[in-house]
């Protein structure tokens, strides 16, 4: 199998972040983006499951993701509350 990885971006990645909701309760993410993204804002790409991002879906991920953000979005995988590293109970 052939897995591109020359792309238009530079990709940024950061493996560990929270999503603070109202209620305290934090969402766990992965986010990809496009190296300068802080600076010149892009469309993003929400993926909200129910299975830890670290574990099972971490290599399909690891492909899908980066894709994208090479290609000038900003890529995010939560973690649904209750399930996988996010805090609260899932309803």
């Amino acid at each position: 199998m052939k897995i591109k990885t020359d792309f238009p971006y530079r990709i940024r990645e950061i493996e560990n972040t929270w999503i603070p909701l109202a209620d305290g309760t934090r969402l766990a993410a992965r986010i990809w983006l496009p190296e300068d993204a802080e600076q010149n804002p892009v469309p993003a790409l929400l993926e909200y499951l129910p299975y830890r991002k670290s574990d099972g879906t971490a290599v399909r991920d690891a492909l899908r993701h980066p894709y994208f953000a090479g290609h000038g979005y900003a890529s995010i995988r939560v973690d649904m509350r209750g399930s996988g590293d996010s805090d609260g109970i899932l309803y």
